[in-house]
């Protein structure tokens, strides 16, 4: 009978087959094989109602494939009905479908199959719902659900698209995108727990550098403004060039005046416009606050620009301010950095030497490639530390060596951003 029911199910004739395997079922329903063909028969009626237009019919197939309870020891009929549950999600995506109740309805199921973690398909459904981090409501019970530790190694590593672009790893996007939503709608003793959790997800990965961003915005939410401002001078002493550090250091201090010290700050560092967005924001209006009109209008005109050329809604209260003052600057950047100024002293009581900015030293480990000019490269997670040539001279150490050694963070004029610089270097002693 299982032939005949598979040769139905390969025919395309799947009523036949349906009827077969339920006269089966109702004969003998704890077989093993009966409950394996009805459930196939289930799974191939699921992938062709895997579409927005029936997306109830194909929820009523799930349903029907989980009432059957089939072992856990089903992991190739399991792994293909949750690769399904991940193929009907992705074309409410496409359809942009935010549809809360079914993706709960979704999540039900989820819960329901069997699937064994760090395995493909277990990977795949995260990376499926991790589009629905900003609207869907049950996002971060849903993080909670998958596991932790559901990740599989190669989840931690970025990977490359076929044109070259590089994708950060599955498992910091899914951390950054559990911390924004806790910092959307978290309660006080959930963004405690997400605290603990980021502070143990950055010891654990050190190159995933904007997870203490969000672990230090979360102390901030809830009070913690002492430990906050800890986190945050760790920061402004090693990554003195990141926007995002003085743009939340701002944010410590009561004093407006004090506060647009750091927002200037914030906005000469290096980075894209569209990173800037909300910063610039809050600058535009505690600029009008303070009575810096003209410079508030040159701030709100970048705005504008950045938010209509990315097909971004503007704020009203912020469009209302926008003037046709024809006499408003390109930029405030020249401004800005007269007011900067003394802004390190504020937080260490003195500006920063060369020194300080790479007191924090990092261990890497990794095989190095030697340039033609004598200098090297390792690879050190998913960062490239520099090695001079001066650190290699009069040591045994050939290209393609395994080697280990300290490092500090610099700043790499030409390239205009951070980049880690060896030390010290020798040959990983594991390998010696």
């Amino acid at each position: 009978m299982t032939t005949n029911i598979t040769n139905l199910r390969k025919a395309g004739r799947l009523n036949e087959a349906y009827k077969l395997a339920e006269q089966n079922l109702t004969v003998n329903p704890t077989d093993i094989w009966n409950v394996r063909n009805m459930a196939w028969v289930l799974y191939d009626y699921a992938k062709q109602k895997a579409n927005v237009g029936t997306k109830e019919q194909f929820l009523r197939c799930i349903n029907k494939i989980i009432t059957l309870d089939a072992p856990a020891e089903e992991d190739v009929l399991y792994q293909s009905v949750g690769f399904m549950v991940k193929t009907m999600a992705s074309s409410m995506i496409r359809a942009q479908q935010t549809d809360n109740t079914f993706f709960d309805a979704l999540f039900s199921c989820l819960k329901q199959l069997k699937i064994k973690k760090q395995t493909p398909a277990y990977s795949s459904i995260m990376k499926t719902f991790l589009h629905t981090k900003t609207w869907w409501h049950s996002f971060p019970q849903f993080c909670n659900w998958w596991g932790w530790d559901s990740f599989m190694p190669e989840d931690y590593k970025p990977t490359t698209t076929e044109n070259g672009q590089k994708i950060i790893p599955l498992a910091e996007r899914v951390y950054m995108a559990y911390g924004k939503c806790m910092l959307d709608t978290g309660t006080h003793a959930e963004i405690e727990t997400t605290i603990e959790l980021l502070d143990k997800w950055s010891r654990e990965h050190k190159n995933y550098i904007y997870l203490p961003f969000y672990e230090a915005k979360l102390m901030f939410k809830i009070g913690q403004k002492d430990e906050f401002f800890r986190l945050m001078k760790q920061f402004a002493m090693c990554k003195r060039r990141e926007f995002w550090v003085w743009d939340l250091l701002g944010d410590y201090f009561d004093d407006d005046n004090i506060r647009l010290k750091f927002y200037a700050k914030a906005l000469v560092c290096p980075a894209k416009q569209e990173m800037t967005v909300k910063v610039r924001e809050k600058t535009a209006l505690l600029l009008n606050k303070l009575g810096y009109t003209a410079e508030a209008q040159t701030e709100l005109r970048i705005v504008a620009k950045i938010r209509e050329r990315n097909n971004w809604h503007i704020d009203n209260t912020l469009a209302q301010m926008l003037s046709d003052d024809k006499n408003v600057s390109a930029n405030n950047n020249t401004w800005f950095e007269q007011l900067s100024n003394g802004v390190e002293e504020l937080v260490f009581g003195k500006k920063l030497s060369s020194n300080d900015r790479q007191k924090q030293k990092k261990k890497f480990s990794g095989k190095i490639t030697i340039a033609k000019g004598g200098y090297g490269f390792v690879q050190n997670e998913s960062q490239t530390v520099f090695v001079a040539q001066t650190l290699l001279r009069g040591q045994a150490i050939a290209n393609n060596d395994m080697v280990q050694g300290e490092c500090v963070t610099s700043f790499d004029k030409k390239k205009n951003q951070e980049s880690l610089k060896a030390i010290n270097i020798k040959k990983h002693e594991l390998w010696n």
